[in-house]
């Protein structure tokens, strides 16, 4: 019979800076290898517990906690945060954030050194893992470099290869696109089978984290727990839309073909549903294409690279004015250097124009004058 490995028993914390407590009588146990998966709207309170889980709270975040949090018997606030670290490793939201080394080697090595592991071992687990998440060919490169989806493999390899009884994931998803999310949540789910390790996912993308099973769904709002158990479960009700969560969105066609999906079995499996046959509309109705204004901003031949790596490669675009754009492409196709390229954030190859004026050796004064930027981390 497997035992509880993490005990919240009427737990509540308030922040120091906070009037009303952020977790309220908070009741819930995880067992060991179980794979749960914990969902809530922005400011729900679920990265709070997971905070509270791995000692960020009370060790770097204070506060004021009631109740009791035990993690494998031990009672996580009076344990220092070494203890803790050696029981709960996080992969977090940021990425970025998590990198220490200069290399990846360097990186997946760092756990290991503060662990005073011997040089030998250290390499064969950096090897080790480097293989198992394929990394081998990246272990020179500087993490910040790497695209999106090759940043999650390195924080997953850097926490895995201390070998904790638990993995706690912070919004893994957040800066994913959709292809490398669902190949984040395969490598989440073949880990968790082969190590058994107990995995707790906290998420708002609640359709791309159900490509996979898991055991449980644990849905808070207002710092309480709304509903704990199976995810088809969960799926039947409405209690996704009353809290500001999107259900997955074949739900919402069923739905509006007035199927009762509460009837339905395997709801959190898309594959598994038995369907009636429906019938469908071919009708396609669009707008007609506007005409284009006159040319406020182009580009042109612009070219760049991270090092040998090319990114940009000669690329050519026109923006009329009062024009809304949309650029799309996986994580690591160029998107965000691209958009660095429009502010000359970077230098490039290539020409530069703004109502048919040069404007590539403008002041940084100029530049901002005609183009904002917001920050994916603002």
């Amino acid at each position: 019979m497997k035992q509880p490995i993490i005990q919240f028993e009427n737990f509540t914390f308030q922040y120091q800076a906070q009037l009303e407590p952020t977790l309220k009588d908070i009741n819930l146990t995880i067992y060991e290898g179980e794979k749960v998966l914990i969902v809530g709207p922005s400011g729900s309170g679920k990265s709070t517990l997971g905070q509270c889980l791995n000692g960020i709270i009370p060790n770097i975040y204070k506060g004021q906690a009631s109740g009791h949090l035990k993690v494998q018997g031990q009672d996580t606030f009076a344990s220092s945060i070494y203890d803790k670290s050696n029981l709960v490793s996080t992969v977090l939201q940021d990425t970025d954030g998590q990198f220490i080394g200069l290399s990846v080697a360097e990186d997946l090595a760092f756990a290991l050194e503060n662990d005073m592991v011997e040089l030998p071992v250290m390499k064969e687990k950096v090897q080790h893992w480097a293989e198992k998440l394929d990394l081998v060919n990246l272990l020179q490169h500087r993490p910040q470099d790497l695209s999106g989806g090759q940043k999650q493999r390195v924080s997953l390899a850097g926490v895995l290869i201390d070998e904790s009884p638990i993995l706690l994931f912070d919004e893994p998803l957040a800066n994913l696109d959709p292809k490398s999310g669902q190949d984040a949540i395969d490598l989440i789910d073949q880990i968790h089978r082969e190590a058994g390790t107990t995995t707790i996912i906290i998420e708002h993308r609640l359709e791309d984290v159900l490509y996979r099973s898991v055991d449980r769904l644990v849905l808070v709002n207002d710092g309480r727990i709304l509903f704990d158990d199976r995810p088809d479960l969960l799926l039947k009700t409405t209690l996704l839309a009353e809290n500001g969560i999107r259900e997955p969105l074949y739900l919402t066609t069923l739905r509006q073909l007035g199927l009762d999906i509460a009837e339905m079995d395997h709801l959190s499996d898309l594959a598994s549903l038995d369907l009636p046959a429906l019938p469908f509309s071919k009708e396609a109705v669009g707008e007609a294409i506007k005409e284009r204004d006159s040319n406020l901003f182009s580009v042109e031949n612009i070219s760049f690279s991270y090092g040998k790596r090319p990114v940009l490669q000669d690329i050519s675009l026109e923006i009329s004015k009062g024009e809304r754009i949309a650029i799309v492409g996986k994580n690591g196709a160029g998107k965000s250097t691209l958009a660095k390229a429009f502010c000359q954030f970077i230098q490039t190859e290539g020409a530069y124009s703004w109502q048919g004026k040069d404007i590539k050796g403008d002041s940084i004064k100029e530049r901002a004058e005609r183009i904002g930027y917001v920050l994916t981390k603002s």
